[in-house]
C-alpha cells in the first residue's frame, strides 16, 4: 500500500485543499491507482472517503457499458437503425440514427432536451411516459454522421431504447448488467441523502438545496438515474470502475466490445466530414479520448469523461493510470469555477509521478 503521506499524496492533498480554500468547491475527493497500486483516498473540505458525489455526465460511461452488455447478449445492435424499434424514427433523416451514433454524439440530435420545462410551467407532476414520448419526438438538427454534437438527449434516447427492447426499468438494467459485476458497492443510482455531498441550491425549481437527488434537471424529471446522469459514487468506488474499464471489463463485456468502446470512432463515422465536424479530442463508444486540458499534458492515450457537477474519471492503459476526481463545484451555485483547473493539475501531477510506481 502506498503511504498517504508520500509525495504524490501530499501534492494531491495540497491541490484539493487549495481548491476548497479558493472556492472552487466546498468538498473534494480523489482516488488514484498507479500500476495497480491504490493510493489512499485524499479528501478536502466537507468530504470524507465515504462521501458520495453526484457523477453527472460521468454516468454516460455506465450507460455505455450497460447497453454494450445488451449488445453482447444479442438484445441490441450497434449499427441497426433504431427506427426498427421506435416509430418516431421512421421518417426523414431520423431513419439513419443508430446506437453507435448515439454513443458517439454523431446522431444529429440536439445537445439538450428540455421537454420537462412545460410540466413545471403548468405546475404539473412529471409523467415519465409522456416525457419520453416528447424526447423521442425531437427533430434532428443535422443528418446523422455529419457532425459531432455532445448530446445528453442522445444518451436518454439510449436509455429509452434499452428499456423498450428489454421491458426492464433502466435502474434495474444498470444494476444487473454492470454494478452487480463490479468489486465495489460504492456506486449507486439511489444513495442515502445523508451520505452525499450537496450540489446546487435551486429555489426557482422548488428543489431547495439538492442532496442525494440527481442535479441534472432532465434526469430529475425522468425519475433519477437516467441515460445522461444520475449515478453517485465515492472516489474509491469510481476508481474501481475505472480499473475495470482500464483492464478490459472482464466478466462485464466481451473482449471485442470492450476494445470497441476504447477505439476512436469519429474518423469512420464522420467520413469526409471528420476534420470540419470533429471536436479537438477523440471519441470512442461513450469514452472521450485525450481531451485537453483536463486529461493532462501527457494524457494523449487517456480515456474518460467529465461531469458538470465537478467530477471526472480518467483511465490510461499505456501508463497504467486511473484517476477518480470528485467535487461538488456547483454548490451552492453553478456559476463559479468549473473545476477544469483542478482536474488538469491533478492529472499532471499524477502523470509526472507514474514512473515511481512501475
Amino acid at each position: 500500500m502506498i503511504s498517504a503521506h508520500g509525495p504524490l499524496g501530499q501534492e494531491i492533498q495540497r491541490l484539493l485543499d487549495c481548491a476548497v480554500a479558493n472556492g472552487v468547491a466546498p468538498a473534494a475527493s480523489c482516488a488514484v491507482v498507479l500500476g495497480g497500486q491504490r493510493l489512499p483516498v485524499v479528501t478536502a473540505g466537507a468530504a470524507t472517503a465515504e462521501t458520495f458525489f453526484d457523477l453527472a455526465s460521468v454516468t454516460k460511461l455506465f450507460t455505455t457499458v450497460t447497453v454494450l452488455a445488451l449488445v453482447d447478449g444479442g438484445l441490441m445492435y450497434l449499427d441497426t437503425p433504431i427506427s426498427r424499434v421506435f416509430q418516431e424514427y421512421r421518417h426523414g433523416q431520423k431513419t439513419g440514427v443508430t446506437l453507435r451514433g448515439l454513443l458517439t454524439h454523431t446522431s444529429g440530435l440536439p445537445s439538450q432536451w428540455r421537454g420537462w420545462e412545460q410540466a413545471l410551467i403548468e405546475g404539473q407532476p412529471f409523467d415519465r411516459t409522456a416525457l419520453i414520448q416528447n424526447l423521442l419526438a425531437m427533430d434532428l438538427e443535422a443528418a446523422p454522421g455529419t457532425r459531432f454534437e455532445y448530446s445528453c438527449a442522445g444518451f436518454n434516447t439510449v436509455m429509452s431504447l434499452a428499456e423498450h427492447v428489454t421491458g426492464i426499468k433502466w435502474a434495474q438494467l444498470v444494476q444487473s448488467q454492470v454494478l452487480s459485476k463490479l468489486p465495489t458497492g460504492s456506486i449507486t443510482g439511489s444513495p442515502r441523502a445523508q451520505d452525499c455531498a450537496p450540489t446546487e441550491f435551486q429555489p426557482t425549481l422548488s428543489r431547495g438545496l439538492i442532496q442525494g437527488i440527481v442535479h441534472d434537471e432532465a434526469a430529475w424529471s425522468l425519475g433519477g438515474l437516467s441515460g445522461n446522469a444520475g449515478m453517485f459514487a465515492t472516489a474509491a468506488g469510481l476508481a474501481e470502475f475505472g480499473e475495470a474499464l482500464r483492464t478490459g471489463l472482464t466478466g462485464v463485456l466481451s473482449p471485442a466490445l470492450a476494445a470497441e468502446m476504447w477505439r476512436s470512432q469519429l474518423p469512420q463515422l464522420l467520413g469526409a466530414n471528420a476534420n470540419a465536424a470533429s471536436p479537438s479530442f477523440g471519441h470512442g463508444l461513450g469514452l472521450r479520448i485525450n481531451q485537453q486540458p483536463w486529461m493532462g499534458t501527457l494524457g494523449e492515450h487517456a480515456r474518460g469523461h467529465g461531469g458538470f457537477t465537478g467530477t471526472s474519471l480518467l483511465v490510461d492503459k499505456v501508463h497504467g493510470i486511473t484517476i477518480s476526481l470528485l467535487s461538488n463545484r456547483v454548490c451552492p451555485s453553478r456559476d463559479g469555477d468549473d473545476a477544469s483547473g483542478l482536474r488538469t493539475a491533478v492529472s499532471d501531477v499524477v502523470y509526472s509521478s507514474r514512473n515511481d510506481f512501475n
